[in-house]
């Protein structure tokens, strides 16, 4: 009698210990994945033109731009990200220039400023080399 309840007190341990485990291992996932947001987008076709998008996102924990364009071609993509989080506000800015298309679609993330616990707004500027299609995928994870 006595072994059978060292056993089933046992067995009970384990399954108590996989189910911490099996909850710690899911909320790490979804810590890791979060949810992706569609801040906004933009396509636009013609002679050496450009795109522009802006949007908000609150409590980013990462901001990406996609670009590419038909025919492949040079872009040029230049970012601001101003974030504000009460009396904390932080701006950053970049550029950086790729050759993208259909078939190689160029995703970059966008760096974090300061406040970024708050609300960022990132602007992208998509300018192509020659005559095209652009487009532009600006999201993020919070």
């Amino acid at each position: 009698m006595i072994k059978r309840i060292a056993i089933t007190a046992g067995t009970a341990a384990l399954v108590a210990g996989a189910g911490i485990t099996a909850a710690q291992a899911t909320a790490g996932n979804a810590a890791r994945t979060g949810h992706v947001l569609n801040i906004g987008n933009c396509t636009t076709e013609g002679d050496f033109v450009s795109c522009s998008v802006q949007g908000d996102i609150s409590h980013p924990s990462s901001i990406s731009v996609q670009v590419w364009a038909t025919p492949a071609q040079s872009m040029t993509v230049s970012w601001d990200n101003l974030c504000v989080n009460g009396f904390t506000s932080g701006d950053r800015s970049g550029q950086f220039t790729v050759t993208a298309g259909p078939g190689h679609k160029v995703t970059r993330r966008i760096p974090l400023s300061q406040g970024h616990q708050g609300k960022c707004t990132p602007d992208v500027l998509v300018s192509l080399g020659s005559s095209g299609r652009s487009h532009v995928f600006l999201s993020g994870r919070n």
